[in-house]
């Protein structure tokens, strides 16, 4: 600690008009990383965040801003701006709070993050702390204390490591006693790391649902705590395309003691249910689901989205009967030009998966008189109509 207290003292005895030295593209700080050899930080903070905005001014300490430049390659992304929130997303990051500085090594690979703290000194306490950690492999211990289980687990569910994530969630809650899991200390945890259904502090908590309504002094709270985690797990199915029956069956349990009826349920899981008719080729039981999808939200845009996410994940015209059961009724009830925007693009993708190359043609000359591009019908004609 002296030696901390040391370094710290040089730096705010030092010129007080420094300021952090920020790269705009994060290829560029990789090569600058690699020449200095030192590691790339990120801060991620959203303008009008209120505990961002204080980082933010503490940025602009002379002490802190030298020790930055000193020590790393600085990048910083405003999570409002899709250009630079593209950084994440090729990262396969996947944020829970802000501000927080991630880090990554000379190669741009993500090591490790910290949360800041509240003044320029603690901020360097923290970076001195930390420097020459790494995340990456922060399961392998068999000596982790309370507080690495929570920092290894919240890495991995930045990371969006599904496997990994579990795996820790279940080595952390099996040590707990049965007096610490119905302590708050633990349901905090939980909030902060847990990323998926699928694991046994998901289980407990979902099973003891009074238990945690009380930690949250009956205010409701844990139920969007619930919907979070479900929410997360759809998504991740989703994205893995083809998954086993028992997944489907567990979330609707899981929002069935939750309270929802059958419509909420549906709203929750249509776009899981028929991705996962789809990616197992049942376009019978995926026409059965579009048409109580209608059948409950009888708002035409419902069309629209089923057909979105039919195009998107069926490549030839197997859906093409439920294209042509919905076809005049959906065009009848079009009245914004987005909509009908929409329409004519969906048309002209069932046209072209079912070979049809005049009527995928016209619609998309329809479709260019409600705002689609020359560039992308153009595009669009070569990719579907001219197959």
């Amino acid at each position: 600690m002296k030696i901390y207290f040391l370094l710290i003292l040089s730096l705010f005895s030092a010129s007080l008009n420094a300021q952090v030295y920020w790269q705009t593209d994060f290829e560029q700080a990789k090569k600058s990383a690699l020449v200095t050899g030192k590691r790339i930080v990120v801060e991620c903070y959203h303008p009008e965040c209120t505990h961002c905005q204080l980082l933010n001014e503490n940025l602009n300490n002379g002490a802190l801003a030298k020790y930055l430049n000193d020590n790393y390659t600085n990048l910083k992304i405003d999570l409002t701006k899709l250009d630079e929130v593209k950084i994440l997303e090729e990262k396969n990051i996947r944020l829970i709070n802000y501000p927080i500085f991630l880090f990554f090594d000379k190669e741009g690979n993500f090591e490790y993050f910290i949360e800041p703290r509240e003044t320029p000194i603690d901020i360097i306490r923290q970076f001195e702390l930390e420097r020459g950690n790494s995340c990456v492999d922060c399961d392998k211990s068999q000596s982790l204390g309370t507080i690495e289980k929570v920092r290894c687990a919240v890495f991995y569910r930045l990371n969006k490591n599904y496997e990994k994530s579990n795996a820790v969630c279940n080595r952390f809650f099996k040590e707990l006693s049965d007096t610490e899991k119905n302590q708050i200390g633990p349901w905090t945890v939980f909030k902060k790391v847990v990323y998926s259904t699928n694991n046994d502090f998901f289980k407990f908590y979902m099973n003891n649902q009074a238990l945690v309504a009380s930690l949250e002094g009956n205010n409701g709270k844990e139920k969007d705590v619930f919907a979070t985690v479900i929410s997360q797990q759809i998504k991740y199915l989703e994205n893995k395309g083809k998954f086993p029956a028992w997944e489907l069956d567990s979330i609707n349990s899981y929002l069935i003691r939750m309270g929802a009826n059958e419509k909420q349920r549906l709203a929750w899981t249509w776009s899981l249910e028929l991705v996962h008719h789809l990616s197992n080729i049942d376009y019978f039981s995926a026409i059965a689901l579009c048409r109580k999808m209608s059948e409950n939200y009888p708002d035409i845009s419902t069309f629209g989205f089923l057909s979105e996410k039919i195009n998107e994940k069926v490549a030839g015209n197997e859906m093409y009967m439920y294209f042509s059961e919905i076809r005049q009724n959906w065009l009848a009830g079009l009245k914004d030009p987005r909509q009908k925007l929409q329409f004519y693009k969906q048309s002209a993708l069932y046209y072209g998966k079912n070979k049809q190359k005049d009527e995928c043609a016209e619609a998309l000359e329809s479709a260019s008189k409600f705002g689609l591009s020359q560039s992308e019908k153009g595009s669009m004609l070569v990719k579907y109509c001219q197959q």
